[in-house]
């Protein structure tokens, strides 16, 4: 049996992924243009690294002879890396098939014997590292680059790819890593190179290749991939649909996301004992929902004992996460700070103190209605009480931090290199350290507070230690705090997530989104952008509404003549016919601007008009100009009903909906909702328009950047 067979047998790989492992193989040896690499796209946490390996053993059953990974530049990544692959490929290198090894713990000169195996070379992407297997391959063995070559770069999107400017140049170079790397694939007489990312915006927003670009110095290699193939989604994943899909009251998902105020985030930056007092550990608003946090926490992972134990399973760890702010300093606060919550914790427990009776209580109520929803087990107040005071008395609420100033091999289980649970109840502090290849295990709580002015969609994605495979019993017990604000940036996250990845999965565009710039200046170039701000950036499907929510009305007086001035531009056969009629780019985009002025968000960073005009200019050119429009009169959506992110609920009745979504639509269509208003639904005047953007329902899934991104 070939490599793969008994690799895919050992791991009782399913249908679904043994054809992806055999996709990429096949098309990166039919690949038209080697120098061109090929994408394996998987989502944040979902198998990547199994199926890279998988690629790698099917490559060897078809005559390639060295597998090189670039790991993430950490060590600890590379080592996890190193034992991840001695697990899986066990069998091979005990029986003299394949040699394993880092390229920093090589065993030179290789042996006669070694160079005639299969090598598997680990290298984090780290100068040093990359010249030792330059080296290797110029120096130690030269033979070694007559043979088949194959380059996996893992988190292909971090340190791969980089362009600055040269000092007192108008040209760029893309830096040392990159440098490297090229060198790697330009030395090896026959290599295919394949990127592994969940996040791989910024190589879909490379050119297709560097030759002739004035702006560079050097031709550099093909960074933007071939193909994409993607990584199927096991049944036990979950993902950014889970939270921020958007799910009623009768699903446990729903409860998924708990709001902190900002000023909570912002006190926990910095140690300032007038944010947070000793003496108001109980009552401070400061940390009023990290304190509920915590005990939420410690709820969450009685009932999973309990139920466990129902079951007659065995009982598992948990972890929690705080991952607030990239300063050590403020690691070192928030640490204090948590660990003096515990130490108020036991104190309550051994003095019957009823504050920490009355945090219980509040989490509780909480988790009660999401267990309740996935109709789990669970245990009444009285015992579940009882079992978070023991989990207290006992020690079992561990606090460590995890961050650049201590040493993370002594935290990670030798056997996994996953952080290790060393109590019941873990929780730990940190920042950039816990994203990428930092798997932790069994998480029911991330509390989240990173806040950027510009948030970069991939840097987010990344942090997200909360995807991954998850029991459904574990999810209803799972809370994620963070502040509307940057809770609404994360859905912005998943949209552009979900239209990259459904692009490919329909066929609808054979490299991805359509990525539209409003100052792309002269296009794509070398130092185009490598990060893609979400609050420049809106994603929408084919046949998906976009509308504002969360605003409310300017004041009556002003209002009025701005609800006058926009209806002035609307064609009167469109108003509560419910017939299209159409209307002019321009005049549609004058219709808009004032309308915009007549709405305010609730909430920064607010709904993006620029990104509905934009994408209404693409929508229509494809169109040959064509814009519909249509009017509904008389309706009366409260503010507190009118949250909802894919505007159907917005929309209506299911004959509107119909109509607006119709397969046959060819054009993009303005919708505009003349509402009541007024204070007796909760907004602050009326009567107000309320627009919608449905795309055409056979328009390319498009990602529209207000800015280029530098």
């Amino acid at each position: 049996m070939g490599f793969y067979a008994r690799l895919r047998d050992k791991r009782n790989d399913d249908d679904h992924l043994q054809k992806c492992v055999e996709n990429v193989v096949d098309q990166l040896e039919s690949a038209k243009d080697p120098n061109k690499p090929g994408m394996l796209l998987g989502k944040i946490q979902s198998g990547k690294t199994r199926a890279f390996l998988g690629v790698i053993a099917r490559a060897f059953d078809r005559e390639y002879d060295i597998a090189i990974i670039l790991t993430k530049g950490t060590r600890t990544l590379a080592n996890q890396t190193v034992k991840r692959i001695g697990r899986d490929f066990k069998e091979f290198i005990d029986g003299d098939e394949i040699v394993l090894f880092d390229i920093m713990a090589a065993p030179l000169p290789l042996t006669k014997s070694e160079r005639r195996r299969k090598i598997v070379i680990v290298a984090k992407k780290q100068a040093q590292n990359l010249d030792r297997i330059q080296k290797l391959f110029e120096g130690e063995h030269p033979e070694l680059k007559e043979r088949r070559v194959l380059i996996v770069d893992d988190e292909a999107d971090m340190a791969s790819i980089r362009f600055t400017k040269r000092q007192g140049k108008e040209t760029y170079d893309q830096g040392t890593i990159a440098n490297q790397m090229d060198a790697l694939r330009g030395s090896i007489k026959d290599v295919s190179f394949l990127q592994v990312t969940a996040t791989p915006y910024a190589l879909y927003l490379q050119p297709d290749s560097y030759e002739g670009a004035k702006e560079a110095e050097e031709v550099f290699y093909p960074k933007r991939p071939s193909f994409t193939e993607l990584l199927p989604i096991h049944d036990a994943y979950v993902g950014g649909e889970a939270y921020f899909g958007g799910y009623g009251a009768d699903d446990p998902r729903h409860y998924l996301y708990m709001e902190v105020e900002e000023r909570e985030h912002d006190a926990l930056r910095s140690n300032d004992g007038r944010t947070i007092r000793e003496d108001r550990l109980w009552t401070s608003d400061n940390i009023k929902v990290l304190r509920l946090s915590l005990v939420t926490f410690l709820l969450s992972v009685a009932i999973r004992r309990r139920q466990q134990q129902e079951l007659d399973q065995p009982l598992q760890k948990y972890a929690m996460i705080m991952h607030n702010d990239t300063q050590r300093e403020a690691h070192n606060w928030q640490w204090e700070t948590v660990k003096k919550l515990r130490d108020a914790f036991e104190e309550a427990v051994q003095q019957r103190d009823h504050r920490l009776r009355a945090v219980f209580e509040e989490a509780y109520s909480d988790i009660s209605r999401s267990v309740d929803a996935d109709r789990g087990h669970l245990p009444d107040k009285k015992l579940a009480y009882s079992d978070v005071c023991k989990l207290i008395d006992d020690g079992e609420l561990n606090v460590q931090r995890v961050n650049s100033d201590v040493q993370l091999e002594p935290l990670l289980d030798p056997e996994t290199a996953e952080l290790k649970l060393r109590a019941k109840a873990n929780i730990f502090i940190g920042g950039s350290i816990l994203d990428r290849g930092i798997t932790v295990p069994n998480l029911l709580a991330f509390y989240y507070g990173r806040n950027p002015k510009r948030m970069q969609a991939d840097t987010v994605l990344q942090h997200s230690r909360m995807y991954g495979a998850r029991p459904q019993a574990d999810l209803a017990v799972t809370r994620f705090y963070t502040s509307r604000g940057v809770y609404s940036r994360l859905v912005q996250i998943h949209s552009l997530e979900t239209a990259l990845r459904e692009a490919f999965e329909d066929g609808s565009h054979d490299q991805g989104v359509v990525f539209i710039q409003n100052d792309a200046r002269n296009g794509i170039v070398p130092c185009a952008p490598s990060k893609i701000s979400l609050s420049d950036v809106v994603a929408v499907k084919p046949n998906e509404i976009l509308t504002p929510t969360g605003f409310n009305t300017v004041a009556s007086t002003y209002l009025k003549k701005l609800v006058k001035e926009a209806e002035e531009l609307i064609p009167q056969g469109c108003i509560g016919s419910r017939t299209f009629s159409e209307i002019g780019l321009k005049d549609a985009v004058a219709l808009l601007d004032i309308i915009s002025s007549s709405l305010v968000a609730d909430d920064s960073p607010g709904f993006d008009w620029d990104a509905m005009k934009g994408l209404l200019h693409y929508y229509a050119n494809k169109a040959s100009g064509k814009i519909l429009i249509l009017v509904e009169e008389g309706r009366q959506l409260s503010k507190s009903a009118s949250g909802d992110r894919s505007g159907l609920s917005i929309l209506g009745t299911a004959e509107l909906r119909n109509l607006v979504k119709a397969p046959t639509r060819v054009a993009p269509a303005l919708v505009i909702l003349q509402q009541e208003g007024g204070p007796a639904l909760g907004w602050k005047a009326g009567p107000f328009l309320w627009p919608m953007l449905a795309s055409p329902p056979q328009a390319k899934s498009c990602v529209f950047a207000t800015k280029t991104a530098t």
